[in-house]
C-alpha cells in the first residue's frame, strides 16, 4: 500500500464564517464556496473541506463541537485502493463513493478515506538562505521581500488525540503500512509517516483523555515564512497557541495558532526527512523534548 500523504481533511465546524475567515488569513486559496460549505487549497492542491457541524452528509464525529471528520490519504494507484479495501473490509465497513474514493473509519472512530492522489507536483520555492562561506542562494544584490504573501505549499501532518496511542498506532502500522519514526515513552505519543513519504511524520498520535483534533500542520518554505505568516495572523487578530519555535523531534520550525476548527493550525518548515533506514527513537515526554527553543511555551494541553 503506497500512501503518499494527506490529500484532504474534512472538518465539521460550529462557525463556518469564522473558519472561512481563518483559512483565508492563513494563506489558503478559495476552492468551492457556498452557504453551507467552504473549500480551500494549498499550492499543491491538497484540500481543507469545511462543513457545518450539523451537516448530515459528514462522517460521524468523535466528539461534540468543531473537530475533524475525515482524513483523506492520497495513494499511488487504483491497485493501492483495492489493497486497502481488501484489508479494511475484513473487520469494518468500507464503501466507495461515486468519485472512486474509499471511506471507512479507524479504530478510534475517526473517518479515514483514500483516493488516487490529486495533489499537483509544484516546483519547490527557491532556497533563499545565504550561509556564510557558501555560494549565495539568494542572488547578489537581492534583499528579502518581507511583503511577499505566505501561501502554504501543502498539508504536512495531522495530529489526533487518542486515549490509547499504542493501540491506535498499531492500526495504522499493521493495517495501512505506516512507519513509526519516533515515539514518546509510556504510550504518550507516536510519530508515523506514510510508507511512500520521506517526511518525518504525516500523522502524530498524542495521548488525550478525549478523542479529537489537536492540530493540522502546513508546509511553508522556510523560517522567515513561518514568522511572516504568523505575524500576519497576529495582525488579523488570531491568537497564538504555541511558538514560534523549533521542535526537537522532526527538527521543524513551528508556530501554532488557535482556530475555530476544533484544533490549532501550524505553519511549519524544514522537517527531517526519513526512509526505512531511519532508526526509531524513544523520548521522555517532557517540554525540553518538544521544543529545542520557543519564544513561549504555551502548548495546548
Amino acid at each position: 500500500m503506497r500512501l503518499n500523504g494527506l490529500d484532504a481533511v474534512t472538518l465539521g465546524v460550529e462557525d463556518l464564517e469564522a473558519a472561512r475567515s481563518f483559512y483565508r488569513n492563513f494563506g489558503l486559496a478559495d476552492g468551492a464556496q457556498g452557504g453551507a460549505h467552504a473549500d480551500f487549497e494549498t499550492l499543491d492542491g491538497s484540500e481543507i473541506l469545511v462543513r457545518g457541524a450539523n451537516d448530515a452528509g459528514l462522517p460521524s464525529a468523535v466528539r461534540g463541537g468543531s473537530t475533524v471528520r475525515e482524513m483523506v490519504w492520497g495513494v499511488e494507484s487504483k491497485d493501492d485502493l483495492a489493497a486497502i479495501a481488501a484489508e479494511l473490509s475484513k473487520d469494518r465497513q468500507v464503501y466507495e463513493d461515486a468519485e472512486g474514493v474509499l471511506h471507512s473509519a479507524d479504530d478510534d472512530g475517526f473517518g479515514i478515506a483514500f483516493r488516487v492522489e490529486r495533489r499537483r507536483k509544484v516546483p519547490p520555492a527557491p532556497n533563499p538562505l545565504n550561509i556564510f562561506g557558501a555560494t549565495p542562494n539568494r542572488p547578489i544584490n537581492t534583499p528579502v521581500d518581507f511583503h511577499e504573501a505566505v501561501r502554504p505549499a501543502a498539508m504536512a501532518h495531522v495530529v489526533l488525540l487518542v486515549p490509547d496511542v499504542e493501540r491506535s498506532a498499531r492500526f495504522y502500522q499493521d493495517r495501512l503500512g505506516f512507519r513509526l519514526t519516533d515515539k514518546f515513552k509510556g504510550g504518550k505519543g507516536a510519530f508515523l509517516r506514510c510508507s511512500n513519504s520521506t517526511y518525518h511524520h504525516t500523522l502524530f498520535l498524542l495521548q488525550g483523555e478525549e478523542r479529537g483534533l489537536h492540530h493540522i500542520a502546513f508546509h511553508v518554505t522556510d523560517f522567515n515564512q513561518v514568522m511572516m505568516g504568523g505575524k500576519n495572523l497576529l495582525a488579523k487578530g488570531w491568537q497564538p497557541a504555541f511558538g514560534p519555535g523549533r521542535h526537537v523531534i522532526g527538527s521543524n520550525y513551528f508556530w501554532y495558532f488557535q482556530s475555530p476548527c476544533g484544533g490549532a493550525m501550524e505553519l511549519t518548515a524544514d522537517m527531517d526527512r526519513a526512509d526505512d533506514g531511519w532508526i526509531t527513537r524513544e523520548w521522555d515526554y517532557k517540554p525540553e523534548n518538544t521544543a529545542a527553543w520557543s519564544m513561549t511555551f504555551n502548548a495546548p494541553g
